[in-house]
Parts: C-alpha cells; structure tokens; sequence
C-alpha cells in the first residue's frame, strides 16, 4: 500500500498537510484531491482518479453517521448532482471502488450503515462516535508509520494506532 489519495471534503485546516508531509516522510506516494462539490465526490467514489491509489483517506467532518458536505447554492448544483450530507445510502449508490483501504476521518463515519457500505468490496476504518480532529491525525500517521516498516500488517498496524487512548479507539476496521 504505497499509492495514498487523500480527499478533502470541507475545511479541515492544515490536517491533509499535515498527511502529506508525513505519509511522503514515510516513502509513500500521497496525492491529494479537493471536493468543491458533491459531483466531485461521486467520481472519486466511482474510481474516476488520475491515478491508482491503494489507500484513500477521507479529510472530512461527519455527523450523525453521514459525511458533511459543501452547500451550495441551488442555482450552481449540476442536474442530477446529490444534494445534502452524503449517508450510507448514497455511498453504496456510488460506490464502485474494490479492494483499497478507505480511511474516514469523519466523526461518527463508523456508523453501521456508512461502515456497510465502504466495506463491501474494500477495507474501511473510521470513528464510530465523535472524535477530536488531533486524534485522528495522530490515529492516521501511528498506522501509516507501523505500515511503512514493512513487517506490519494491516490489523497489526490498526491495533497499535488504535491503541494510544480513549480518542484513537474509537476508530473500528470494517473487512
């Protein structure tokens, strides 16, 4: 898993920065993709990408198990474009990509039916319940870090990330 895209959905300050410089640190390839609006989501959730990344990080916000998303005004939304925060239902809807590790940093994002959704065909890890942001971004550079050592699997990987406090578990793995 040396190919990362992190999207970017929503203010989330410097945090994919922050992902980028250290995932590169790290030896990895990062590219990083900018939602302006839903239609923008909807091709990455397709695959419709410039190139094949293995893992996707989602630097977004979430609440009550959906994916916040930008509003936009009703005469600038494309025909047929989704309106609204995107829910579980509207991910598996969309949702083409197979065989990647998807990591939502969204609060709640662990929701059942969001979880069902990503995991169908992928690996999915997110926060199950609200999360302060630093976590998350500490949560995402603990895994990658055990990753790039290249003797850690995944889980493993997941279980010391998870592991530092009350924040970082409550991110779950879905497979």
């Amino acid at each position: 898993m040396k190919n990362v895209l992190i999207v970017v959905i929503g203010n989330t300050g410097s945090e994919a920065e922050a992902l980028r410089q250290s995932l590169e640190a790290f030896g990895y390839f990062v590219g990083i993709k900018y939602i302006g609006r839903p239609n923008d989501f909807v091709s990455v959730l397709k695959g419709e990408l410039v190139f094949e990344p293995d893992s996707i990080i989602l630097s977004c916000h979430g609440d009550d198990g959906e994916i916040l998303m930008p509003l936009l005004g009703e005469n600038v939304y494309e025909p047929n474009e989704p309106r609204g925060n995107m829910s579980g239902t509207d991910i598996e809807r969309y949702l083409m990509l197979q065989g990647k590790l998807i990591l939502n940093l969204g609060c709640t994002t662990g929701e059942a039916a969001m979880a069902k959704a990503f995991s169908k065909q992928n690996t999915y890890i997110a926060p199950d319940d609200y999360i302060e942001g630093n976590a998350a971004l500490y949560f995402v550079i603990s895994l990658f870090y055990e990753m790039s050592k290249g003797d850690a699997q995944l889980e493993e990987a997941f279980k010391v990330a998870k592991a530092n406090d009350r924040e970082t578990e409550l991110f779950q793995i879905f497979q």
